[in-house]
């Protein structure tokens, strides 16, 4: 595969604008990252180069310097690469990927191996090392190859120009994605990662984004921030969460002129297929023919996944991901069939235990989002002497009623939950809060 930096010299124009509203052309990270890479390269050779620093004046970069600070499993030593903005990401990106045999990206800084950049003489295929979110668990360190990223990478279908709004960190699996298909597309990228929401949807409509990938809960948000209904956006993609149906309809709605995608993509899997009907769930129809080369399967209420990649292969001496013998890896997500359709419940290892019944959160905060009343939700588990634990849900409300007070909410929404839920799935208690954090990326902060 043709190193990501040759694909870019083809591109003029802004690269990436700042969440400053600085701009960085296509032709100054091309020439960083090509000064980057002689710097390792001068780096490598010397005897003894543990003190030494890259000379990173005039590269663009924030404050960058080398320091083998850690061992790896067989006792080699890495250099890290530590950056502070996304341009400062993308500059490393390029110049260690085809360049370098392997490298891990953390939240702040790269790491990679000298030896691998001392007796390189020619291009090489890189393999990089992600990390997994670890929204409910501790997060796994993923192999992937080049070609296995930019496998979901598809040329714009026609020859318009996007700004693509990048709200999710660049070092994970989504905001990878979305850095890439920007990038190697000759697009411009606008860093949304910082700054309050008024901040951000302002820099969006100064910078004229066509074309955001978030998270539901940032949807959420979004949709509630002021002047966001004037973003000229002609392409909406959902990723990280279950997209229900209540958003989809309000994102159709609000922006009439935009597709609207919502993605199934893992750190383990890679992208496994995009839905683009604007309903929840996909068809049942992909799980015995397929979809865009993925295989799925369903098994004890269990979705697996068989991605067109050599993700398994690459993973197996780790034995981070699990995989059955024909290739299909268990997604720990717990799906359930209606009708003509495959509808997600959540994550198996979220679910609470409420006297051995499991509640998946995700299940009762759809219900809640179909209130009138509620914007946003997060339902959790309390621990309990007798239950084990007892289903508990934070609210945030569309618009304060006047004439409503918070006990009147919250029986209002009892009463909602008990028209849609089962006895053992309903929330005991509601509290109404201002605003709900979300993590790093950009998903409901369930920890």
């Amino acid at each position: 595969m043709t190193p990501l930096i040759e694909q870019l010299k083809s591109f003029t124009g802004t690269a990436i604008i700042t969440s400053s509203g600085e701009k960085i052309s296509f032709s100054s990270l091309i020439s960083s990252a090509e000064n980057l890479r002689e710097e390792i390269k001068a780096l490598s050779q010397l005897e003894s180069p543990s003190d030494a620093n890259l000379n990173v004046q005039g590269l663009g970069l924030s404050a960058i310097k080398t320091s083998p600070q850690r061992l790896v499993d067989d006792g080699r030593q890495e250099w890290e690469l530590p950056y502070s903005s996304v341009s400062d990401f993308v500059i490393i990106l390029f110049a260690l990927e085809g360049f370098t045999e392997q490298f891990s990206i953390s939240s702040d800084r790269f790491y990679f191996s000298p030896v691998s950049v001392k007796e390189n003489k020619g291009l090489v295929e890189s393999r990089w090392f992600l990390y997994t979110s670890g929204t409910t668990g501790i997060p796994k360190k993923i192999a992937h190859n080049t070609e296995s990223l930019c496998a979901a990478i598809r040329p714009s279908e026609t020859a318009t120009y996007h700004c693509w709004g990048l709200t999710y960190k660049p070092n994970k699996f989504a905001g990878l994605q979305v850095l890439l298909q920007s990038l190697l597309n000759g697009d411009c990228l606008v860093d949304c990662t910082t700054g309050s929401l008024d901040e951000k949807v302002a820099l969006m409509i100064t910078s004229k984004v066509g074309a955001i990938s978030a998270t539901p809960s940032w949807w959420r948000q979004l949709i509630m921030a002021q002047n966001s209904d004037t973003l000229p956006l002609s392409r909406i993609t959902l990723g990280g969460e279950i997209a229900d149906q209540q958003l989809l309809d309000v994102l159709s709605s609000q922006f009439t002129s935009a597709k609207i995608f919502h993605i199934y993509a893992s750190t383990e899997a890679g992208v496994g297929f995009a839905v683009s009907d604007k309903k929840a769930g996909f068809p049942l129809a992909w799980i015995k023919d397929g979809v865009n080369k993925t295989q799925l399967k369903i098994k004890d209420n269990l979705l697996w996944i068989k991605p067109n990649s050599d993700n398994v292969q690459l993973n197996s001496p780790m034995k981070t991901i699990e995989a059955d013998d024909l290739g299909y890896i268990n997604t720990q997500d717990v799906v359930s069939i209606e009708g003509e359709r495959v509808y997600f419940k959540g994550r198996i290892n979220g679910a609470i235990n409420v006297g051995g019944h499991k509640v998946f959160p995700e299940t009762v905060e759809n219900v809640l989002l179909t209130s009138p009343l509620v914007a946003q939700a997060r339902v959790y588990g309390k621990e309990n002497k007798i239950l084990g634990s007892i289903v508990v849900a934070d609210i945030v409300l569309k618009a304060k009623p006047e004439s409503l007070k918070h006990k009147d909410i919250q029986l209002a929404l009892l009463l909602h939950c008990k028209a849609h839920l089962g006895r053992k799935d309903m929330p005991t208690k509601i509290n109404v809060v201002d605003e709900l954090a979300l993590s790093d990326t950009g998903k409901l902060a369930r920890q």
